[in-house]
């Protein structure tokens, strides 16, 4: 069993690298073309799901907030991943109830995730949309690609 750490205290809000903010900004906002995402939430558990999915997680420097704990929350299913994934993480049942070891767990994850989201972007020509769903269908299983993209549609 892994070490059973507990988080130091912290806001309610999820954080990432300030360096990375640009590629939440492309994925979410844009007056010209509709985007992939309607909602950083939605790239952030993206980024935190292909960030476990490579078994990268990278610690952030230079934090800046996006949103709240409250966003999350608002579908039960964002939280039970994020749970899930502390679990698996930490082998440690205590964690289900320590929202901070959850949520910096997620923002490491995500933070490596995003990388490798903007390293497709910065590969992408034409068609972002096309290139983010099959990204997507890449690396999650079908279940999550429709919970992340319902709020798209």
């Amino acid at each position: 069993m892994k070490s059973k750490k507990k988080s130091n205290p912290r806001n309610n809000r999820i954080h990432i690298d300030k360096i990375h903010h640009p590629v939440y900004k492309v994925l979410t906002e844009s007056e010209e073309v509709k985007q992939p995402f309607d909602s950083m939430k939605n790239v952030f558990l993206l980024a935190t799901f292909l960030g476990y999915h490579q078994n990268k997680r990278l610690p952030l420097k230079d934090k800046v907030d996006i949103f709240s704990w409250d966003v999350l929350t608002r579908d039960e299913e964002n939280v039970s991943l994020l749970r899930a994934l502390a679990l698996v993480v930490t082998e440690d049942i205590e964690v289900l109830t320590d929202q901070g070891r959850i949520l910096d767990i997620a923002e490491e994850f995500a933070n490596a995730g995003i990388i490798e989201i903007n390293e497709k972007i910065a590969e992408m020509q034409e068609n972002k949309v096309m290139h983010m769903v099959s990204l997507v269908g890449e690396y999650t299983p079908d279940d999550i690609i429709l919970s992340l993209t319902e709020d798209s549609i």
